[in-house]
């Protein structure tokens, strides 16, 4: 049975740290780490990283689009899970000396570009990982390689000027403690009152959909004040997302009105006891990235 896994695809820059002093990122090839860890094998480029270790693990280019699919793994040997049947008890897992738990992360590298199109993972490497993991791999003394976050355009404004809404989804920190004083504003009064009385309940959750209808967007001035009473409410919303078509034919795209990072979302159909094909996924990045391309250079050029 196949399930549908919704995966954050995040986009950045590749440079290497300053060394001149002109106080300005120096925009690095990542191809050419790319071909060290070909020749270093992969053994070679297996570094630690932390108490595990990471690498580079599989690799394919893309000659037409100049383009390459890349796949990172983290190796871990603790923390393992248990295997279990409906019919047998959970037993415990046992890894040989060599054996390891991957968890890996997909990315697409624009050559042309420099820009690096990440699969978000909480369990594998983060950005962070990933440059610490490229700082490794480089070698360089003083020379850390990098990934600058793509600037996000007003997510705000993007989210008021859609053709339509069609999904909100709202996290709120239920606590008083979290509150601020302009908390209190109408549009939200009445649902903190009622969180209150859950008494020790530390968050809460609110989704507002049109549900599976493909037309249509949820009521335009009560969506512009809400906007407008997010925008307020630093403190005890700790997440936002709003679904929005920019008109009637376009795909739903997924705005997080509180990230920092140019992002998007992709859909993937998985099946049940089956890990994601790495070449599938790839090229669901870079379909998304492509669309998106046009957009994230004039970001760039405008930073």
């Amino acid at each position: 049975m196949d399930y549908t896994r919704k995966i954050r695809i995040e986009y950045y820059q590749v440079v290497k740290a300053n060394v001149d002093g002109s106080g300005h990122d120096i925009i690095f090839d990542l191809r050419i780490l790319i071909n060290k860890a070909h020749t270093l094998g992969m053994v070679g480029r297996t570094y630690q990283y932390y108490q595990e270790e990471a690498r580079l693990d599989k690799y394919r280019y893309n000659k037409t689009l100049d383009v390459w699919y890349l796949n990172f793994v983290r190796l871990r040997q603790t923390k393992l899970p248990v295997k279990a049947t409906k019919t047998d008890a959970a037993t415990s897992m046992s890894l040989g000396i060599n054996e390891y738990i991957g968890e890996d992360v997909t990315a697409i590298y624009d050559c042309k570009n420099n820009i690096i199109a990440l699969q978000r993972n909480r369990d594998s490497l983060s950005a962070g990982g990933l440059e610490a993991y490229l700082t490794e791999l480089h070698g360089v003394q003083g020379e850390g390689i990098y990934l600058r976050p793509i600037p996000v355009p007003n997510a705000f404004d993007k989210a008021r000027n859609a053709k339509s809404v069609r999904k909100l989804v709202l996290k709120f920190a239920s606590s008083r403690a979290n509150r601020r004083v302009n908390a209190e504003i109408s549009s939200f009064k009445g649902l903190l009152d009622y969180f209150d009385r859950f008494g020790a309940a530390k968050s809460a959750v609110v989704s507002v959909s049109l549900g599976r209808s493909r037309k249509g967007t949820l009521d335009e001035e009560m969506v512009a004040q809400t906007l407008q009473d997010i925008s307020m409410c630093e403190g005890f919303i700790e997440g936002a997302e709003v679904s929005i078509k920019e008109r009637e034919d376009a795909p739903t795209e997924i705005i997080d009105l509180f990230s920092m990072k140019y992002h998007s979302f992709i859909l993937m159909k998985v099946k049940r006891g089956e890990s994601i094909d790495f070449m599938e996924c790839a090229d669901a990045i870079f379909n998304k990235y492509q669309g998106k391309r046009a957009e994230i250079l004039r970001l760039i050029e405008n930073a």
